[in-house]
């Protein structure tokens, strides 16, 4: 029997934090100063992907403290630096770790789609912005479901494609398709920036087929599904096709039954 697509009952609201919580990952900034940052990361990313991981742990609506928890996809390191400061025990799993080498935490190179552990090995994932640079998606959904412990709760978010920033280095263009806005992009400014291509490290990535795929994990509930920029506009996710472009960044809250 499919399962309701939405969450159902109460939406619980962000764990207290300790009071030393800003003093532990650093000033945590607003949505305002974010976006800021957002504008001009083209030219500089580092001050957008820093505030960006420690906007994410203030947001969280778990607690992470003493927490064997897994950064799936950390890039950079700086969500797992930003959890390590929140007293997490952090393992940070990305593809191409050459950016962690002299992070402290236990680090490993692996596929998403394939997590080298054993089921039940976390009580806390966080994957932030995976989703869209995996042509399977819902294997890392798969995966995330397997290796939560009974009660576990993992913290999802990923760019959808028909976001005004979906298309990542080509947006706008993506709102022609990936094939033809990639060459449209090409003939215009000539071959985009950084790594992330249609087809190449990007793949289209839809809100209502992450929902339908999350709300049917065996074992799993799905607790949550809200905008990650503008949380409280919840709203937006049960309108089918505004969701796909309002929400810009879309964030599941799944919790492991037991």
């Amino acid at each position: 029997m499919t399962r309701p697509l939405l969450p159902t009952g109460d939406v619980p609201d962000a764990a207290p934090k300790p009071a030393v919580h800003e003093q532990a990952v650093g000033l945590v900034p607003t949505r305002t100063e974010l976006l800021r940052r957002f504008f001009r990361s083209r030219r500089d990313p580092a001050p957008f992907v820093d505030g960006l991981a420690r906007r994410a742990t203030a947001d969280l609506p778990f607690d992470v403290t003493g927490r064997r928890t897994l950064d799936l996809g950390s890039g950079d390191g700086a969500l797992a630096r930003a959890l390590t400061a929140l007293g997490a025990e952090v393992l940070a799993l990305d593809i191409d770790l050459r950016s962690l080498a002299d992070d402290p935490f236990p680090q490993v190179r692996a596929d998403g789609t394939c997590l080298p552990f054993a089921d039940s090995a976390f009580s806390r994932v966080v994957c932030s912005n995976v989703l869209e640079h995996t042509p399977h998606p819902e294997r890392v959904l798969d995966e995330i479901a397997r290796v939560l412990e009974p009660g576990g709760r993992a913290w999802v978010s990923w760019t959808n494609w028909y976001s005004p920033w979906g298309g990542h280095a080509i947006a706008p263009l993506h709102y022609l398709g990936p094939e033809r806005g990639l060459r449209a992009w090409t003939r215009l400014f000539g071959p985009p920036k950084g790594p992330n291509l249609p087809y190449r490290n990007l793949w289209p990535t839809h809100v209502g087929r992450m929902m339908r795929h999350a709300a049917n994990l065996p074992d799993v509930r799905l607790i949550d599904v809200k905008p990650r920029y503008y949380p409280s506009q919840r709203w937006i996710v049960r309108v089918p096709g505004l969701r796909e472009v309002a929400m810009w960044n879309c964030v599941l809250i799944l919790e492991r039954n037991g």
